[in-house]
């Protein structure tokens, strides 16, 4: 018996295997994105569109949600790296060269500079690292001294000796490039530093979220002078020439400073928005990216800037800007998760084929844009499956994207109660049905034999939604009778109840569920063993016992049943597989939460992890009843060998 078991669930394997690939072909073949669709995002996935005029702070957690659930579905990996964009040369609009990418870095790329010479680009990741890497972008060094705060601004000074990186908790540290460690550490008020450059190799210039601007010394971080003429967060700076240099904020202002003035030398308006990046040409050339989804050139006149070249066509915020070192293309990246090319008359050269996540920064290395952002990566289709073969296994099933409830949990709650019912069910229907088939088929064509059919033929055609419905109204309704509950498994306070009390109260509410589940089985179920009971008793083996002189009762009990049993056996391996399905009508109308009705309200949610959770279980029960009834052959017939 034992080895029988073994051989069957070893050839079981292959059989589940199969199923969890249908079942993973049907999922990613349903039509939109689940998971976009399921937080209200469209069936496109992202969200373009819709992001306009709408609260851009929702949209974003929206869309990092998103991401966050496609990862736990193994759909997107997180791609630290700094990405490589190459421009489109043409004429006309085209996509930009897929990116190269950086060595893996620690986590993501948050902030990214140059040096002048373009042999280094300095990269500041999530993590708190400062990564080293050469023009070809493999690492050559790393520091770590920003751990675990963001590093969200870093510059290289003019000689390229020297770096400063500043965090998202305003701290300012400065490196040398052949050192280990920081050189100077400056501790912030806990509001990031938004950007920051060396006005030169000895002075470093930050602008903090606190509104202020500070001049730094390299070798002590401490502060010389300070520039505080904005109202709000300061997210840009970027140097001009003649010791001058812009800001810009949340204020919606561009500033022209000189070094030596605690004054602006020049305000400019006409930002809808929030300033989040500034960057200069060698010509004094501005680009401006802006929180009101434009970009902005503004061509250098002799006391500042004149009027501006708007270009549109993001649809979120732009989040960097960065110009070619001739001038004449201007590159933005954007929250939309896009990155552009510009020409300087406003017309887009080029677009990233794909979103490849949330751009936070730009640089230019030769003709190409650095960028640095939170990217994501599509994981083969092949990975997904194997990634959701191995958690299935291990009975990792996700959360739900309804209630972000492990899976696993909820089914741990709602099968107890699917088993319960179908258990307490199945028990009525075989204690009832086998008698009636056995005297039915044993006083065949007579009275009872008649009656019995014609009174379960009838029940097993009505509906068992219509009958619940009636039941419902008959004995649960204040406007007739109000015998029985309705809804649920007990009354309103069952802690209060002692057992026996709780035990009662159980069996109430289990009447009218109970009933509904049990009364088409009748009619199928004592047919079936009618039927056998019926060839059973038309064998020889039966005449010869009759003819010994052997009791009516023990031929038709001992000799006919036995043999008639195993038509029944086999039906014991739908058993299993019907306990879920079979419950939802009756789980859902009396509002019992089990399998039923927590399957049905996952199709109609597009749950998807609690679906192929529901669908997986429900094909290991129906391999495990097929097992079950083989067993049982060789229990009620001798002449079948389970152990063969």
């Amino acid at each position: 018996m034992i080895r029988y078991v073994l051989k069957r669930l070893l050839t079981m394997i292959p059989t589940l295997l199969g199923i969890t690939v249908i079942t993973f072909i049907i999922i990613n073949l349903a039509p939109g994105d689940p998971v976009a669709a399921q937080f209200g995002a469209g069936a496109g996935g992202g969200g373009s569109a819709q992001a306009e005029g709408s609260g851009q702070g929702d949209q974003d957690r929206l869309a990092d949600t998103i991401k966050a659930k496609k990862q736990l579905l193994g759909m997107l990996s997180e791609d630290a790296s700094a990405q490589a964009w190459t421009p489109n040369t043409g004429a006309e609009l085209a996509p930009l060269t897929w990116p190269g990418r950086s060595s893996e870095l620690p986590q993501w790329a948050r902030s990214v500079a140059v040096s002048e010479d373009g042999s280094k680009v300095y990269v500041g990741t999530k993590d708190g690292s400062v990564v080293a890497l050469d023009a070809s972008l493999a690492e050559v060094g790393r520091w770590t001294g920003h751990h675990p705060a963001s590093v969200s601004a870093i510059a290289i000074s003019p000689s390229g000796q020297r770096i400063a990186s500043g965090d998202e908790r305003g701290n300012l540290r400065t490196w040398s490039v052949d050192g280990n460690g920081p050189v100077a550490t400056a501790e912030g008020d806990g509001k990031p530093l938004g950007d920051l450059f060396f006005a030169d190799d000895d002075q470093v210039v930050t602008a903090s979220n606190s509104g202020i601007i500070r001049v730094h010394r390299f070798e002590t971080g401490q502060f010389i002078k300070e520039f505080a003429h904005h109202i709000g967060a300061v997210y840009a700076l970027e140097e001009a020439a003649d010791g001058r240099f812009w800001s810009g904020g949340i204020d919606k202002k561009l500033r022209l400073w000189s070094l030596d003035s605690a004054t602006p030398l020049q305000i400019i308006e006409g930002h809808g928005q929030a300033i989040t990046d500034i960057e200069a040409a060698a010509d004094g050339t501005l680009v401006t990216g802006c929180d009101d989804r434009k970009i902005r050139l503004w061509p250098a006149t002799p006391d500042g800037v004149g009027e501006p070249v708007v270009f549109e066509g993001h649809f979120k915020q732009v989040s960097a800007v960065a110009i070619s070192d001739d001038g004449q293309t201007v590159w933005s990246g954007s929250r939309d998760e896009s990155v552009r090319q510009w020409s300087r008359d406003g017309v887009q050269l080029g677009q990233s084929p794909e979103n490849p996540g949330q751009i936070r920064d730009l640089a230019m290395l030769g003709d190409q844009a650095i960028a640095a952002g939170d990217f994501w990566r599509k994981v083969p289709i092949y990975s997904q499956y194997f990634s959701w073969l191995y958690r299935t296994a291990t009975l990792d099933f996700g959360r739900s994207f309804v209630d972000d409830e492990p899976v696993i949990d909820m089914i741990g709650r709602a099968l107890p109660v699917t088993i319960g019912l179908n258990v307490l069910a199945i028990g009525i229907i075989y204690l009832c049905s086998i008698p009636l088939g056995i005297y039915a088929a044993v006083g065949r064509g007579g009275t009872f034999d008649n009656v019995s059919s014609f009174i379960l033929f009838m029940l097993f055609s009505v509906p068992n939604f219509w009958l619940a419905t009636i039941l419902i109204m008959t004995f649960s309704s204040e406007r007739n009778l109000t015998w029985f509950p309705s809804g649920g498994l007990h009354g309103t306070d069952p802690w209060s109840m002692t057992y026996l009390e709780w035990l009662g109260d159980w069996g109430w509410h289990l009447v009218l569920p109970i009933i509904v589940m049990v009364y088409g089985g009748f009619a199928s179920l004592s047919r079936y063993v009618r039927t056998s009971m019926l060839e059973a008793l038309s064998q020889d083996y039966i005449r010869t016992a009759r003819a010994k002189g052997l009791a009516e009762r023990v031929v038709v009990f001992k000799h006919a049943l036995r043999n008639a049993l195993i038509t029944i056996v086999t039906l014991v391996a739908n058993l299993l597989p019907r306990m879920i399905g079979g419950s939802v009508i009756v789980e859902y109308i009396f509002s019992i939460n089990g399998m039923g009705k927590l399957g049905f309200d996952a199709i109609l949610s597009r749950d998807y992890p609690l679906i192929m959770a529901i669908t997986t279980f429900s094909a290991v029960l129906t391999l495990a009843g097929i097992l079950i009834s083989d067993i049982l052959y060789g229990v009620v017939d001798p002449r079948v060998k389970v152990d063969a």
